[in-house]
């Protein structure tokens, strides 16, 4: 161990004066020494890896961050006995998010497609998702942190601009100065700003300098990130003191938004909370103007006889419908305590039935529903050609083996928030996605046996079989809520989508 931690603080002081070969010569020769030992200290072979992908991020040296993750792949198995396999997956993560970094960063006007997130981009997003899925989000340690602020990096570059917010709140509202969320999340409202073509009000523009004027007071290591901070808060603050406002009394403006929060009703402060909401403004600021779920396609005083976004709007609205009914039905679970009247055979201890878990399965239900009605709108909206008696399912209509046209029809769009949906898709696939087992267990709800089972329930013979699935509903309400934000910040991303196609793109100068 204390070599291990001798040899990071040697490799951090090397990388902190930009002595990048030196720190790749010394990383050599203990490898050397490490493989050559009948015995090798563990926790220095792992630590030697983990600087190889820091070398490799800092230096842009590909060959140092493919070293560090071979290391980690190929003994994979003895170092999960000095270190834990959510470390192990945290820094394989980082690697394949530095190579993603390296190889992009120098293409000019570089786009994300949706072929192009298969690799490095896919892989960093899957080894955080491993470890996401473990975490509780009510108890975050530091490396929790770590990992929900890099997962949001991860999810930025796909375009899932909702959901990488979300993950940075999530950090903020546990360590509220923690320096790369705070960063990161102005940096994605600008993102938002620059994307999305969302209503930009004097709220936004404040919530960024707020950002940065606090990230302006935590000197970040890397000066890159330090001039984009300083240059942020002068750009927006002198926005709002074009606009009027006094950046001396703007903490009393939040004040009052927070007394506006807390004055809204129950379901209503449960929704924003728990990020369910369908409004532009909720995704920064949580006051009167967010309580509403007003997301459209167009924008206020928008008019238009094109009869694409007539149709997508009306699908849009019954989008909004379902999703309302099914986050009512999870809010009602939770608070719901009486029984229904209705008696229940006790084949089994510990299974849990009634009108209180049906609104639960049926919230979850729901969610596949809106999900495949989004990928009819995306093959309306693009003239995806469907296949006589095809059905269009979200996680897999993307598929080549489907339609090989159609996979080369999506990639040839340069819309951001289609990348985006097929990420989430992606997360969602049954064969390599790290949410597959959702569309298991909605298959289950719908046409076989879905057991919901209490601390009283015990491992028996009778209920473990192909027909049969069961998890406990603790389990279950957590993936439920979970698959609720997947959900809408799928309905953004596909709002943003049309209104790229439709509106932005046709109001563009030529």
């Amino acid at each position: 161990m204390q070599n291990a931690l001798k040899l990071k603080e040697k490799i951090n002081i090397l990388l902190d004066h930009n002595k990048y070969d030196e720190a790749m010569k010394e990383l050599s020769i203990q490898t050397k020494i490490s493989i050559e030992k009948e015995n090798p200290n563990l926790f220095l072979f792992a630590e030697i890896a983990g600087s190889y992908i820091s070398l490799g991020d800092e230096s842009n040296n590909i060959l140092a961050v493919n070293k560090g993750i071979a290391i980690f792949q190929e003994n994979r198995e003895i170092l999960k006995s000095v270190i834990s396999e959510d470390s192990l997956d945290y820094c394989l993560g980082n690697g394949f998010q530095a190579i993603y970094k390296i190889k992009t960063q120098n293409i000019d006007n570089y786009f994300v497609k949706p072929e192009n997130i298969r690799d490095e981009l896919f892989d960093a997003k899957q080894s955080y998702l491993k470890v996401f899925k473990k975490i509780n989000l009510d108890y975050l340690d530091d490396f929790a942190i770590k990992i929900l602020t890099n997962l949001g990096n991860n999810l930025n570059h796909s375009g899932r601009i909702v959901e990488a917010l979300q993950l940075f709140d999530i950090v903020l509202n546990h360590k509220p100065k923690f320096p790369e969320a705070v960063v990161s999340k102005a940096d994605g409202l600008r993102y938002m700003i620059q994307s999305t073509d969302c209503p930009k009000t004097l709220w936004l523009y404040s919530e960024i300098y707020k950002l940065y004027s606090i990230a302006s007071e935590n000197k970040i290591v890397i000066e890159e990130i330090n001039k984009n901070v300083e240059w942020g808060k002068k750009e927006f603050g002198q926005l709002l003191i074009d606009n009027d406002i006094n950046l001396d009394t703007l903490e009393n403006e939040f004040e009052l938004n927070e007394i506006e929060f807390k004055n809204h009703p129950e379901d209503i402060k449960f929704y924003l909370e728990n990020f369910m909401n369908l409004s532009e403004h909720s995704l920064y600021c949580k006051c009167n103007g967010a309580k509403t779920d007003d997301l459209t396609i167009g924008y206020p005083g928008y008019k238009t006889n094109d009869k694409r976004i007539i149709q997508l709007e009306l699908l849009n609205n019954r989008i909004k419908s379902e999703f309302s009914l099914a986050k009512n039905l999870y809010f009602d679970f939770t608070k719901q305590t009486q029984k229904d009247n209705v008696h229940y055979e006790n084949v089994l201890n510990g299974i849990v039935n009634g009108i209180k878990y049906e609104k639960l399965r049926t919230s979850f239900r729901l969610c596949f529903g809106i999900l495949d009605k989004i990928a009819e709108g995306i093959c309306y909206l693009l003239e995806l050609e469907i296949k006589e008696g095809e059905k269009i399912y979200f996680e897999s209509f993307w598929k080549t083996s489907k339609n090989a046209q159609r996979w080369i029809k999506i990639n040839s769009f340069q819309n951001i928030h289609l990348t985006a949906l097929y990420s989430i898709a992606s997360d969602l696939n049954k064969k390599n996605g790290e949410f597959g087992f959702y569309k298991q267990w909605r298959n289950k709800l719908e046409h076989g046996l879905f057991s919901l089972t209490n601390k009283n329930y015990i491992n028996d013979d009778v209920n473990e079989n192909q027909f049969s699935i069961k998890t406990s509903s603790d389990d279950f309400e957590n993936k439920t809520k979970h698959l609720l934000q997947l959900t809408r910040a799928s309905i953004f991303s596909f709002v943003f989508c049309v209104r790229h196609e439709l509106i932005t793109k046709n109001n563009s100068p030529a």
